[in-house]
């Protein structure tokens, strides 16, 4: 892979985690929306490709998922693109077109696209596990969520890159366990 984004159209993305969820909940489709960025851009999209020598350079894994667009809004980070999706019944309308390159007749799968595919189904089954406030709780004690969420107020922009901090720390504390 060499594009910047594993999705350049977020539409596969959404309707990936849609038709992979067994209740497409509003808040459980943007909770999964945000951990999958997040915990992508801590891992794949964190690769020093000049220090770790165990990944061939040639290949490199794009940076990030998807073009992150999150606000902080009460029940946690929202991609407001995604909501106005999902409020107007689109989403259910998207073509599942990220799962065909996975399918046993696809001839041109890659060890990136099966190892992203992997680690995007284990995080969704965690995310499926879980309850939407549950999730909401979880993304609430995010220090990129708290320290820009306002009660009463939506789309009051996230950074990525503190987003990104965040997780990195949670992968670096969860690998010393």
């Amino acid at each position: 892979m060499t594009s910047e984004y594993v999705f350049e159209n977020k539409e596969n993305l959404v309707s990936y985690i849609y038709h992979k969820l067994s209740d497409p909940t509003p808040i459980k489709l943007q909770k999964a929306m945000y951990f999958l960025w997040a915990f992508y851009a801590a891992t794949y999209g964190n690769i020093d490709y000049n220090q770790d020598s165990e990944f061939n350079s040639e290949e490199k894994y794009p940076r990030e998922l998807f073009k992150p667009a999150f606000e902080a809004w009460r029940y946690g980070p929202v991609d407001n693109d995604v909501y106005s999706w999902d409020k107007t019944g689109r989403i259910a309308g998207f073509e599942n077109k990220f799962q065909a390159k996975f399918d046993d007749e696809n001839v041109e799968k890659t060890s990136q696209d099966r190892e992203i595919k992997l680690f995007m189904d284990d995080l969704l089954k965690q995310i499926d596990s879980v309850n939407d406030f549950g999730l909401v709780n979880r993304s609430h004690e995010d220090s990129s969520y708290k320290k820009v969420y306002k009660d009463g107020y939506n789309h009051i922009e996230m950074n990525p890159e503190d987003i990104k901090k965040d997780y990195v720390g949670y992968v670096k504390k969860q690998s010393e366990i």
